[in-house]
C-alpha cells in the first residue's frame, strides 16, 4: 500500500519535532532532577548530608539542588560545606592583598601588596578602600579595620559564578550589585568546574580604573576574543581559561586545591603553579628548528630573550590603554570633555586629570631577574631624583639570572611633598578615609592631610607634582606565530627600528649600527659568553 505524500511529510515533521524537543531537554535534565523533587522527598532533605547523598544518588548538581530549596544567605551558606576552603582563602593574595615577598629590593621578607604599594594610576588603596575593593575577593573591605580573619568575609561567588551574571557594586566595598540574583549565581556553581575567563577578567581588566587602563595586555575583549588578539584565549584558538597558566596550588599527595592562585611577581608568585611557556611548548630550539627564525638562535645570539619579547609584538591592539596620566591637571571644570580622536575615550576627567590613550603599543624591553624596585607606604616612599621610579625590574646584561622581557611603560605626575621628599597618598573617595576626599572638595592639601593622618606618612603641609614612571609586566596578547617578531629572519623588526632603548639594554646604540657595550662584563660571566656578532643572513633578512 502506498503512503500518501502529505501523510509522509507529517510523519517526518512529527519525528523532527520530537527529536528537537528531546535535544532541548537534555541540558536541563540535571536541573529538572533538582527542581522536580516531590513533596515527600523534600521532607527528607534536612541536613547538608541529606542533600549530598540525594545529589549523588540522582546525579544532579548539589549547588543547583541545595539553592533551589534553600535561600542563599551569603558566604555562611557556602561555609556549611566548605569551611576548610573558606579558611584557606584567608591566606591568599586575592583576599589579603598582601604577602611576604623576597622580590622587592631592600624589603625582602616584608609584607607587601596592593594594600601598601604606590603606583601612578589611582596612587594607592589606603583611604580609598570602598572604591578600590570593588575588585576584592571579599565583602565589606571599607577601611584599614577590615577583619581579614573572618571566612564569612570571603566572596565565593566572584570567582565561582558560572552564570556570567555576578557583578560587584563599584562603590560598596566589594558587595554585589543589588540587581544581581544571588540565587541564580549560587545555583550556577558546578562541582569540579574551574572559574570562567569572564570571572577573572571582569576584575583584572579594569585595574587602574577602567578597561585595559593598567597593564595594557588584558582588556575585557579577552573574555571572548579571537586568536588574532591572543592565541591562548581566542575562542578560535586555544580558548583557554586563565587557570590553565595561573594554576591553583595542589597538594602533591592528595591533589586537593588550596585556593592559592599563581601570579607573576611579588607576593603571589609562589601561591600556585605558575606555568611557563616551556611547560607546554617545550624546548626553544626544538620548537624553532626548521623555521624561518632558526638562524636567529645560532651561536646563542638571542639566548637572553624571553619568549614574550618576540611573541608580543604589541599590546592594546583591540582596546586602548593609558600610557600617560597627569594628576596636576585635575580639579578643573572643562566643557566639553575632550576625547581622543582615534579611540574615542575621554582625555580629561575633573577627578583624575589628563590622560593619553594609545593603541598598538610596542612594549618597552628591559632585563629582569625577577626582583623589583617598588615604593611602599611607610617603608620606601621617599625619592631623591626625578622622574620618580614607581616600578622597575632589576637586572642587566651582566646578570646571569636576568633575561630581556617586555613591559608597558606608564608615565605621568602625581602629588609629592617637596620638603620631606615623600610620594604622597591622597584621599580620593568616600568619607571613611577622612572628611576631605579630593573627589568631593577638590582641595589637594586637605586630601593629602587626610591621607597622611590615615597612613602615617610624613607631610610638611606643602605639596607639589613631580613626574613619575612605572614599568608593568606584559604577558598576554600573544600574537599568532606568523606575526611574531623576527619571522622570515627579519632582523629589522627590532634592529634598525626606533622603538628599542639600546642604552637601557647595555648598548651605546643598536649593535647593527656599531653600538658597543656600555659596561664591562665580570670575568666569570664573560668567560662563559660568546663574542657578539651580527646574526647570520643579515643581507637577506633585514627589510
Amino acid at each position: 500500500m502506498k503512503v500518501k505524500p502529505m501523510t509522509a511529510w507529517r510523519a517526518v515533521l512529527f519525528n523532527a519535532t520530537v527529536l528537537t524537543l528531546c535535544l532541548m531537554l537534555i541540558p536541563t535534565l540535571s536541573m529538572a532532577k533538582a527542581r522536580g523533587i516531590s513533596g515527600y522527598e523534600k521532607n527528607k532533605l534536612v541536613t547538608v548530608n541529606d542533600f549530598i547523598e540525594y545529589a549523588e544518588s540522582t546525579e544532579c548538581d548539589i549547588h543547583d539542588l541545595f539553592f533551589s530549596m534553600r535561600e542563599y544567605e551569603g558566604t555562611q551558606s557556602c561555609l556549611m560545606c566548605h569551611e576548610t576552603e573558606g579558611n584557606e582563602m584567608l591566606n591568599t593574595g586575592h583576599f589579603t592583598w598582601a604577602g611576604k615577598t623576597d622580590q622587592v629590593v631592600g624589603l625582602k621578607g616584608q609584607t607587601i601588596g596592593k594594600n601598601n604599594l604606590i603606583n601612578n594610576f589611582c596612587v594607592a588603596v589606603p583611604t580609598n578602600e570602598p572604591r578600590c575593593t570593588q575588585c576584592h575577593a571579599g565583602y565589606g573591605y571599607q577601611d584599614k579595620n577590615y577583619d581579614f580573619s573572618n571566612p564569612e568575609n570571603v566572596d565565593c561567588l566572584v570567582c565561582h559564578d558560572q552564570s556570567g551574571t555576578y557583578k560587584k557594586d563599584p562603590k560598596k566595598a566589594g558587595l554585589p550589585l543589588a540587581s544581581v540574583d544571588l540565587e541564580v549565581v549560587a545555583r550556577s556553581i558546578t562541582v569540579g568546574v574551574e572559574p570562567t575567563r569572564k570571572a577573572c577578567i571582569s576584575c583584572h581588566s579594569h585595574a587602574g580604573g577602567g578597561d585595559n587602563v593598567k597593564h595594557g595586555d588584558l582588556s575585557s575583549d579577552m573574555v571572548s576574543t579571537t586568536r588574532q588578539y591572543d592565541v591562548h584565549m581566542g575562542t578560535d584558538g586555544g580558548d583557554m581559561k586563565c587557570t590553565a597558566c595561573h594554576a591553583a596550588n595542589h597538594d602533591p599527595v592528595t591533589g586537593d586545591v588550596n585556593h592559592g592562585i599563581a601570579g607573576m611577581s611579588l607576593y603571589s608568585i609562589n601561591e600556585g603553579e605558575m606555568r611557563q611557556c616551556n611547560d607546554c611548548h617545550g624546548n626553544r630550539d626544538r620548537i624553532h628548528a626548521g623555521s624561518s627564525v632558526e638562524p636567529l638562535f645560532v651561536e646563542g645570539y638571542h639566548d637572553n630573550l624571553a619568549c614574550q619579547v618576540c611573541h608580543i609584538p604589541a599590546i592594546a591592539r583591540k582596546i586602548s590603554t593609558k600610557t600617560e596620566w597627569y594628576w596636576s591637571d585635575a580639579g578643573q571644570d572643562v566643557s566639553p570633555i575632550p576625547t581622543d580622536p582615534v579611540t574615542g575615550r575621554p582625555t580629561y576627567d575633573k577627578k583624575k586629570g589628563t590622560f593619553v590613550w594609545s593603541l598598538n603599543v610596542k612594549p618597552t624591553l628591559r632585563f629582569s631577574n625577577g626582583n623589583w624596585n617598588r615604593p611602599v607606604i611607610g617603608l620606601s616612599d621617599t625619592y631623591d631624583s626625578v622622574p620618580i621610579d614607581l616600578g622597575s625590574p632589576v637586572g642587566d646584561w651582566t646578570d646571569p639570572n636576568a633575561m630581556i622581557y617586555p613591559f608597558k611603560e606608564m608615565i605621568g605626575n602625581q602629588p609629592v611633598d617637596p620638603i620631606t621628599k615623600t610620594v604622597l597618598v591622597p584621599h580620593l573617595f568616600g568619607l571613611l578615609g577622612g572628611p576631605n576626599p579630593y573627589w568631593g572638595k577638590y582641595n589637594w592639601t586637605l586630601a593629602i592631610e587626610d591621607g597622611a593622618t590615615y597612613t602615617g606618612q610624613d607631610f610638611s603641609g606643602t605639596h607639589a607634582f613631580e613626574p613619575t614612571t612605572m614599568l608593568l609586566s606584559v604577558n598576554h596578547e600573544i600574537a599568532p606565530k606568523e606575526d611574531a617578531l623576527g619571522m622570515d629572519t627579519n632582523c629589522g623588526d627590532c634592529h634598525a627600528s626606533s622603538h628599542i632603548d639600546w642604552q637601557a639594554l647595555g648598548w651605546s646604540a643598536d649593535p647593527f649600527d656599531g653600538g658597543e657595550r656600555l659596561i664591562s662584563m665580570p670575568a666569570e660571566v664573560e668567560s662563559k659568553s660568546v663574542e657578539w656578532k651580527p646574526p647570520m643572513l643579515l643581507n637577506v633578512g633585514l627589510k
